[in-house]
């Protein structure tokens, strides 16, 4: 069974693999990883802009029993697409995505135990469509380390292609 320091451990580990691409060329960080898709600036951005948010307006009311309601992903996601693009360094984005998984993880190890596995409904939903669990703190920060996996792995497949991943690891 996967346990909470499991979790925790999976979702703080993914500050190094956002060090690891300090050494990323700049112009293939801000290039689209394929054709309609992001670039890496903009799914780090994506992911920064979401640790955010779920410090700030989420995780607090994640409490037993609580209706939160979730801003709708695509304003967020395009807040954070633009804000990667307004011409901000590759070096101060990453900074900023490792500030805000430093500062939620902090927010998350000092939440109770009961409170990491206490129920609540999301957008009106009981249980999590994806995984058919119950909305919790776990369940939603193990969303999120499937959700950072995928955005690793679309990075990674760019890098291989451009031949540059050894470059990174």
């Amino acid at each position: 069974m996967y346990t909470k320091e499991e979790l925790m451990t999976d979702f703080e580990n993914f500050n190094l693999y956002v060090k690891s691409l300090k050494t990323m060329e700049e112009i293939q960080f801000f290039e689209p990883i394929a054709e309609g898709k992001w670039s890496t600036a903009e799914i780090i951005s994506h992911i920064s802009f979401w640790d955010k948010y779920i410090r700030v307006e989420t995780l607090p009311q994640m409490k037993l029993n609580a209706d939160i309601e979730s801003i709708e992903f695509e304003i967020l996601n395009k807040q954070a697409a633009n804000y990667a693009l307004s011409g901000i360094s590759q070096q101060h984005l990453l900074h900023k995505q490792l500030e805000a998984r430093t500062q939620l993880v902090s927010d998350l190890r000092n939440k109770k135990e009961e409170d990491w596995f206490a129920p609540f409904s999301l957008n009106g939903e009981e249980v999590d469509q994806y995984s058919g669990y119950p909305h919790s703190i776990f369940n939603y920060i193990a969303g999120f380390v499937w959700h950072d996996n995928h955005h690793k792995q679309q990075i990674d497949r760019f890098l291989k292609e451009k031949g540059a991943l050894n470059n990174i690891l």
